[in-house]
């Protein structure tokens, strides 16, 4: 059976470049290899019923989806009794695959989104989603069908069987293209408490049930506030002795679990964790002036066989925390091609302090928000030309607020001075190609998102209860080889490179370089230069105003230094007259900086330690000069 599924993926491949008039290139090959491999251990998983994650990270526009499209076509044809569940994230999404699946094997397929339901009309999804569907589907009707594409939060949500089994048995193969959110946060405080109970009150002349149980809650998690002893950051909740929180786990709780108000959803989703014990008190300080209650729910169910297709499932630090995933190797891209420039923000600076604003503060202020908004637009000015196809990546509250335009389609760019400019906010765009034109991209800012969901997203991806226990780890979050610290980087190195990814640089030749293109970021620069070689090997990497920087001393100096000078040797003279810095006095301390290090090896510089006298003093040396 092998060598016939050899035979037909190799088929399929061919039939999908005809289809595309493309060329199978020598990286496309690796990578068609890499998704072979990667099917061949799940169906071996599957055979033996062990559920894990075959995790295949190949880089974005290598054609990894594109490949497992020609697999499943292959797999259908082969194996008897093949299935495949194709997972997506945007109902978009699953019409583009919809569609490259149906030219690949034809009526074999389904796809369940709103869009392809029998009850919705043609009309409003094509005023909704932009598309008018081929095909429409009952729910009911999936468990016929071979193959099926359905979307990630519906593989989540409570009719996910439909999908799942096929012919009365679970699905052999499950692909989940890119990175599916397997854990759910629940983030309250006592105040969102006490609004829904209030908001469900007025809906009863009586007292129901629901709401005194809303009471219980609220009372429990502000008394253990309250009385705690301990000022731990994150903190454990006691269950109840003076009242049954397990009412939340209950057949009675489902109608509000599922209800389309997210706050009554948030507070009950809530109210289950903790029955169950997935829930913990997150402190804003060690003062314990106030706090959030945070609940979590594993909501991916894994079933053997199951492939998940992430670009960056090897930078984005789960690999360090989750249980049950097994990276597969893949082919890696060059990424000569790429320049990155980072930009200092300005607008951000506070004016006599060594501090920025964070754009979260500035997005609420009117009188902060337009200066930052027009100096976005400056900046895209000053690095891009007449002509030029861009891509802005900002905080959401800028397009929300209209200080910026929410032009997302390269088709209809915002025009700023002649280039098209479009405008996405972070959090949306992982997995798209609309912007493969753009040879600019611009990251304003970074995708924050809050420690205590970063602790909830650590402890369900190991499928742990909130203890002391399991909290000690997370304690200590500036701790470089703590979790939570390897989880924030990680998250915001998968967020940096998978929107950088829009981009032409998403383009890659027949060698496995990358396209051309020009990225800028505003983000962290000491995260940039740590991680710059496991995000985007190859890039070089520049820094706007170099002489702005060297004002600043310290290491954001020394580390400007490095990039900027063009001679081939730096003395600690020459380092203290440019930055301030006494290297004969702190030698060892900056030398010791993964920031320094990492600056020195991606410019090829080595320091030379003086040995004494006038003329013989410490250095740094290019590499290739010191070979010569």
């Amino acid at each position: 059976m092998l060598t016939q599924l050899t035979n037909a993926y190799e088929a399929a491949i061919q039939a999908q470049a005809q289809q595309r008039k493309q060329q199978v290139t020598p990286f496309a090959r690796k990578v068609a290899q890499s998704i072979f491999s990667a099917r061949l251990l799940a169906m071996e998983d599957s055979n033996k019923n062990i559920a894990q994650y075959r995790v295949v990270s190949a880089p974005t526009g290598s054609g990894k989806s594109s490949y497992a499209l020609a697999f499943i076509r292959a797999y259908i044809e082969v194996v008897p009794d093949a299935s495949v569940l194709y997972l997506v994230e945007t109902i978009r999404q699953a019409e583009d695959t919809f569609r490259a699946m149906s030219d690949l094997i034809g009526e074999n397929v389904a796809v369940w989104t709103v869009a392809y339901d029998l009850d919705s009309s043609p009309e409003d999804v094509l005023s909704e989603h932009g598309f008018v569907p081929s095909r429409q589907f009952s729910v009911f009707a999936l468990g016929h069908y071979p193959v099926v594409i359905a979307t990630h939060k519906f593989y989540t949500g409570p009719r996910s069987d439909k999908a799942c089994v096929y012919r009365g048995r679970n699905r052999r193969i499950t692909f989940i293209d890119e990175r599916l959110e397997g854990v759910t946060v629940f983030d309250v405080d006592t105040g969102l408490i006490k609004t829904v109970r209030d908001k469900l009150a007025q809906e009863d002349t009586t007292i129901p049930e629901h709401v005194t149980r809303l009471t219980e809650l609220h009372d429990h998690v502000e008394g253990i506030w309250r009385s705690a002893s301990s000022k731990s950051v994150f903190d454990v909740l006691t269950q109840a002795t003076h009242c049954d929180l397990g009412w939340f786990a209950s057949a009675k709780a489902e109608p509000f679990l599922n209800s389309p108000d997210e706050q009554v959803k948030q507070v009950f989703s809530f109210g289950r964790s903790l029955a169950t014990g997935y829930a913990f008190l997150s402190r804003y300080d060690r003062y314990g002036d106030g706090a959030r209650f945070v609940g979590y729910d594993m909501n991916m169910p894994l079933m053997p066989g199951s492939i998940i297709l992430d670009a960056t499932a090897d930078i984005d630090g789960l690999s360090l925390i989750a249980k049950n995933r097994t990276p597969v190797p893949v082919p890696h891209v060059d990424f000569r091609n790429l320049t990155i420039t980072h930009i200092d923000p300005e607008p951000l600076n506070v004016v006599g302090k060594k501090k920025r604003l964070r754009v979260s503060e500035v997005a609420k202020r009117a009188d902060l928000a337009k200066p930052y908004a027009e100096w976005i637009f400056e900046t895209i000015k000053q690095h891009t030309h007449p002509g030029e196809k861009v891509l802005a990546v900002v905080n959401k509250p800028f397009l929300d607020h209209d200080y910026l335009p929410a032009r997302s389609d390269l088709a209809d760019a915002h025009d700023l001075e002649g280039r098209h400019v479009c405008f996405i906010h972070w959090g949306i765009g992982i997995g798209s190609n609309r912007w493969k034109d753009a040879n600019a991209v611009f990251l304003f800012g970074e995708f924050h998102k809050p420690r205590r969901a970063m602790v909830a997203t650590g402890l369900g991806w190991r499928e742990e209860r909130a203890t002391r226990k399991s909290l000690a780890p997370y304690q200590a979050f500036k701790r470089k080889d703590g979790p939570l610290l390897s989880l924030q980087e990680g998250d915001l190195c998968r967020w940096m490179k998978q929107m950088a990814m829009r981009g032409n640089a998403r383009n890659i030749d027949a060698h496995g370089v990358c396209g051309v293109q020009r990225l800028y970021v505003t983000g962290d620069y000491d995260r940039l230069i740590r991680h710059k070689d496991r995000m985007f090997p190859g890039a070089k990497v520049t820094l706007a105003e170099p002489d702005k920087r060297l004002q600043y001393g310290g290491r954001e100096a020394l580390i400007a230094l490095l990039y900027q000078v063009k001679d081939d040797v730096i003395t600690v003279p020459e380092i203290r007259q440019a930055t301030g810095i006494d290297l004969h006095r702190n030698k060892k301390r900056y030398l010791a900086m993964p920031e320094v290090v990492e600056a020195m090896n991606q410019n090829d510089w080595d320091f030379m330690p003086g040995a004494g006298g006038r003329g013989n003093v410490g250095r740094f040396i290019r590499r290739f000069r010191q070979a010569a």
